[in-house]
């Protein structure tokens, strides 16, 4: 016989039933973006990869809730419970809870699964039977917090928005790169004069066109990025592009080619000074709060609701808290890595070297 929480449940689309008990419990619980929770965060070991509802850093490794609304699946659950017990034993998660709904399907296998992760990792794994007049008041409370917003917030239109900002990101380098420096050899005074004043209105002519060219550019770009507004959970797991990608797109965008004039030899880039993993942190979470700035400006000039900007973790002044990407990453990779970065570079400067010689 259906009660008030079926006859809810009864009009929605599943994105809608799963996403709306996930917030509304996740409220509830104070699982909030100020706290250092994100949600859909995604771990991977050997038994494969799964993304939990709600997730935050606790020491080195990670806090992770999974919460399931209706009918669980056998199958999926089963294999999402391998990931989290390798996790667990291997100390990439310090603790897991599941939430299910009273009286909606538990295979036997499943209930079996989680028992066993309970007695082999006491205080640490934990299966919590949500009522289902609880249940239902964590739904309404997340419909209540997206009443504010014109249309659901889509995960597809969530990775949408991050890549046209990674986009934007790979642009705006492109075209620093590509900008034309201070060139042009001193003219001879004796018969040189006339050609030195048609360079430099040669020039001035190819330097206007590329400021205008690059204009265009992050005008476009920048419009794509406010149609497609990203979270402040993806601006924390952004990372900078790397130098191969910015080559791979130059490729990609022939239209932004400025072919240089006679210039003077470049000098040879300097080394690449030595940081502490401290100050990379810093580094990065510099840049981490200059994004959530960008975004929360953006987020105003749209017209997102104060209730929207909290939901998407935009209202928090709290320094962005950064999860470890590669706790087994050590010094001697990142010199590593370092040194082969610079040896790439000295290789391109010296391909353009001989690129400008020959096209002489």
């Amino acid at each position: 016989m259906s009660d008030e929480y079926d006859r809810f449940r009864r009009d929605l689309s599943n994105y809608e039933k799963e996403f709306y008990f996930e917030l509304g419990r996740a409220h509830e619980r104070g699982e909030t973006a100020e706290r250092g929770w994100i949600r859909q965060f995604e771990i991977e070991n050997r038994e494969g990869k799964r993304r939990l509802d709600s997730a935050r850093t606790d020491g080195r490794g990670t806090r992770g809730v999974e919460r399931k609304s209706g009918r669980v699946n056998e199958r999926e659950a089963l294999r999402q419970l391998g990931v989290e017990r390798h996790a667990l034993d291997s100390g990439q998660m310090t603790h897991s809870a599941w939430e299910t709904v009273e009286g909606e399907t538990l295979p036997d296998k499943v209930r079996e699964e989680m028992q066993e992760l309970a007695r082999d990792f006491p205080g640490r794994f934990q299966h919590e039977i949500v009522s289902r007049a609880d249940a239902l008041r964590a739904m309404r409370l997340g419909q209540s917090l997206m009443s504010q917003q014109l249309e659901l917030v889509r995960v597809s239109e969530l990775v949408r928005a991050d890549r046209a900002r990674k986009r934007l990101e790979k642009i705006r380098e492109i075209v620093r790169a590509r900008e034309p420096k201070e060139r042009e050899e001193p003219t001879r005074e004796k018969d040189g004069q006339q050609r030195g004043i048609t360079k430099d209105r040669d020039e001035r002519a190819r330097e206007n066109k590329a400021r205008d060219e690059r204009a265009r550019v992050e005008r476009e770009a920048t419009a794509r990025v406010v149609r497609e507004f990203p979270t402040w959970e993806q601006i924390l797991k952004a990372q900078p592009p790397a130098r191969t990608d910015r080559e791979a797109h130059a490729r990609e965008v022939p239209g932004l080619e400025i072919k240089p004039g006679r210039a003077q030899e470049p000098p040879a880039p300097p080394p690449a000074p030595q940081r502490t993993p401290e100050q990379e942190r810093e580094d990065a979470r510099v840049r981490a709060t200059r994004e959530r700035d960008n975004a929360r400006a953006l987020a105003r000039e749209n017209g997102l609701s104060p209730q929207m900007m909290g939901i998407l973790g935009l209202n928090s002044n709290e320094p962005p808290k950064l999860l470890e990407s590669d706790p087994s990453r050590t010094r001697a990779d990142m010199e590593r890595d370092r040194s082969i970065h610079q040896q790439r570079e000295r290789e391109r400067t010296e391909r353009e070297r001989e690129g400008r010689s020959r096209s002489e």
